[in-house]
């Protein structure tokens, strides 16, 4: 039996069961699991009598196996008699339990909360003018170059922007500690990549010199036993690189942009027209930013606090994931930046319920506006997909999944149209 208890904005409590029939049969499903890890004196593993399992470990050693083996099956039934439609993983507590009545859960259920919207019409927002000046052109030029660069050794001192190979070992009260030494280590001056103070620290400095630098670790910095302590570093200079720009010529527009040009000039006259269009295009997403932003300022809206924790902890994952791809671990990164995986997740906490907040307020809008997407809707978004992939309609679909997903996305994008034309 499953009943609602109460029922409060983006939050359900109810109440449901499993029998005692139910119970007992997660017993006997438990201790045939329990029991193939059981060494007992004068049994072969996994042939330990039922009854001399409870006597020497007691039949409440099985409980939790029982109760996780029923738990899903009986909250998936409750949830679908009682039409509720979960947003995250429920709080769920045992309030009774015993092998004749069987198990009483209470479990408090994260749900759509309760949409209030104000205005989100007419909004009044002004949009960014695009200008694309020369000096805009000369510095996206410039980065292309820098990009194109080579290191070649420098010869005379470091600079800002160059590159210092270097071995460093650093210590604490005269005593060398972990993780504070490394041998050819390339450290880019400016980087900001190591602790404040130890680049600046490094300017000026020659191939082959030798120097001590001095720096205090943050006082939140991830080793507890560094924190806010002061350092002193022995380093010496290998190698000093500094980058190589090559010069903007015919023959490089030519070669870099594979004759889609072929001279300077109409080199800058395309990257000018780039530059408008990316500043177009930006001008348009961070005004759409500032409409919705602004509607959901105006909205009344309760996020559940369980759905912010588990959208923080996606958030976490993909950070963990992107450092990854990088080379680089976590650890690393809290070493680098003095910020534990606690702040890294404070400071998404914002970012998440502003997500949140945003995607049901869309779907207010949605319901509100009677924005529909049909199924011819759906088969030109796959038809223009597979264009764009080179894929078959058929591999679209299949990597897709379910339409439903799609029909879902497609609502978002309507609704964001509408928006936009809503404000202009």
């Amino acid at each position: 039996m499953a009943e609602i208890l109460k029922k409060e904005d983006g939050l359900v409590v109810i109440s449901f069961s499993a029998s005692g029939e139910e119970f007992v049969k997660a017993l006997d499903v438990a201790f045939k699991k329990v029991v193939k890890k059981v060494n007992a004196p004068g049994f072969r593993r996994g042939k330990l009598p039922r009854n001399v399992f409870n006597k020497m470990y007691g039949e409440e050693s099985l409980y939790q196996d029982a109760i996780d083996h029923i738990l899903p099956a009986a909250y998936r039934t409750a949830i679908d008699a009682l039409e509720i439609d979960p947003l995250a993983m429920p709080d769920i507590d045992v309030k009774d339990l015993s092998k004749e009545n069987g198990v009483v859960f209470e479990a408090s259920v994260p749900v759509r909360p309760d949409v209030k919207l104000g205005e989100y019409k007419n909004l009044g927002l002004a949009k960014e003018e695009v200008l694309v000046t020369d000096a805009d052109v000369d510095a996206r030029i410039d980065q292309v170059l820098s990009r194109q660069a080579e290191w070649a050794i420098k010869e005379g001192a470091s600079a800002k922007g160059d590159i210092v190979v270097i071995d460093f070992k650093g210590f604490v009260d005269g005593v060398a500690f972990d993780g504070g030494e490394a041998n050819g280590y390339e450290l880019e001056l400016g980087s900001n990549s190591f602790i404040p103070g130890f680049e600046d620290q490094l300017v000026g400095k020659t191939a082959g010199s030798k120097t001590e630098v001095e720096v205090q670790f943050p006082e939140n910095y991830q080793v507890v036993d560094l924190a806010g302590k002061d350092a002193k570093f022995e380093v010496t200079v290998h190698d000093v690189k500094e980058k190589q720009l090559p010069e903007l010529t015919d023959e490089f527009v030519k070669d870099f942009t594979k004759e889609e040009v072929t001279n300077v000039a109409d080199y800058k006259a395309k990257v000018k027209e780039d530059l408008t269009r990316e500043k177009r295009d930006l001008a348009e997403r961070t005004h759409m930013d500032a409409v919705l932003a602004k509607i959901v300022e105006n909205a009344s809206i309760n996020v559940p606090t369980k759905l912010v924790d588990q959208e923080v902890e996606g958030m976490y994952s993909n950070f963990k994931a992107n450092l990854e791809r990088q080379g680089l671990s976590v650890d690393l990164y809290e070493q680098f930046t003095g910020k534990t995986s606690a702040d890294i997740k404070a400071e998404m906490r914002q970012e998440a319920e502003n997500k949140i907040k945003t995607s049901f307020v869309l779907d207010q809008v949605a319901t509100e506006e009677k924005i529909e997407v049909t199924d011819a809707d759906v088969e030109a978004e796959i038809k223009q997909l597979a264009e764009n992939y080179s894929m078959t309609e058929e591999d679209v679909k299949r990597n897709l999944g379910a339409n439903a997903d799609l029909k879902a996305e497609l609502v978002i994008k309507k609704t964001v149209d509408f928006l936009k034309e809503s404000n202009k």
